[in-house]
């Protein structure tokens, strides 16, 4: 009981808004559940494996292959942040 005759108060309005502390520092560009870290492994090998080849392929000079390699690896690098940031839903 509080001097007014009330329940306690704890937190307050703005502890609802407060980011969780899986979005907080270098957490929040780690994956959550086991899906994201799964998802999140997978891509980073393949993705780092097709940035490997494009480095190859760069010094056979065969270039049309590696821009498409790069290309690749790039959207692999993406595919790695999305599932690193996103959160799942309960």
């Amino acid at each position: 009981m509080t001097a007014r005759g009330g329940k306690k108060r704890t937190g307050g309005r703005r502890a609802n808004y407060a980011p969780t502390v899986d979005q907080v520092g270098y957490r929040k560009f780690l994956p959550a559940g086991w899906a994201n870290w799964l998802g999140f492994a997978l891509f980073l090998f393949v993705g780092g494996a097709i940035l490997v080849a494009s480095v190859t392929y760069i010094a056979d000079a065969m270039w049309a292959d590696a821009i498409a390699a790069v290309l690749m690896g790039a959207a692999m690098m993406y595919m790695v942040y999305l599932f690193g940031t996103t959160r799942l839903r309960d």
